[in-house]
């Protein structure tokens, strides 16, 4: 594979740091969301339409096997990190952590019709890394404050769509940048760089199984590639 094979992602919208990639259940074969921050205010989506043409054609508006136009909100604050996840609740709402330049580690949902809105609780604060996973409507956190230590939380499916969060003993795997980085050039899509601290790795049932690369160029372009699972 070659770097030409990589997307460019909303190369009009002033976005930074790290992206977030989940594989969504809308479309007839579960679309991507992708989620970024802006450089200044707010949040980017962006959604990947994984159909094929001779699937039934719900949105004429973003042709199979591309991305749709950026989607911005969460108005007001600066981002540094953020991640989104597809949840089993509601059903098939949307799960946002996004971490404030203060620190705070804000938990948002989105739902047909309202959109993208914040929760009353945030999730934890003094944050300077996370990561989070979804399972049958649960939310596990791992959070690292300044001094290194990592804590986990969780949340269940009480009181949704509102959350709460306790201590827990297991929580999400943190990024590993280096693998993510290593299967980046092992597809030979890093020709144009690789930001420090941008390469991500996800996985999705697309074309069989694929490996979903994300990273920012040496531009500052948010890049998108698949790799098969069985290359």
């Amino acid at each position: 594979m070659h770097s030409d094979s990589a997307a460019i992602i909303g190369d009009d919208r002033p976005t930074a740091g790290p992206v977030s990639l989940a594989q969504g259940v809308y479309g007839a074969r579960g679309n991507l969301e992708l989620l970024a921050c802006d450089a200044d205010d707010g949040l980017w989506v962006f959604w990947f339409n994984a159909d094929l043409e001779t699937d039934p054609l719900e949105t004429p508006d973003v042709p199979p096997g591309t991305w749709s136009a950026g989607l911005h909100f969460a108005d007001g604050c600066r981002y540094l990190d953020a991640q989104i996840l597809q949840s089993t609740l509601g059903p098939d709402h949307l799960e946002v952590l996004a971490l404030d330049d203060d620190g705070v580690l804000q938990s948002w949902y989105w739902s047909p019709g309202p959109g993208f809105q914040r929760r009353a609780t945030d999730a934890a604060t003094g944050v300077v890394r996370f990561a989070a996973a979804h399972a049958a409507g649960v939310l596990r956190l791992t959070v690292e404050g300044a001094d290194g230590v990592a804590h986990h939380l969780v949340s269940t499916a009480a009181g949704y769509p509102e959350r709460s969060w306790a201590p827990t003993a297991t929580g999400a795997g943190l990024p590993d940048e280096a693998s993510a980085r290593a299967a980046i050039e092992a597809a030979g899509a890093a020709t144009d760089g690789i930001a420090p601290g941008t390469a991500r790795s996800a996985t999705s049932t697309r074309d069989g199984g694929t490996t979903e690369l994300t990273w920012r160029d040496g531009a500052g372009r948010i890049r998108h590639l698949g790799v098969p699972l069985s290359a």
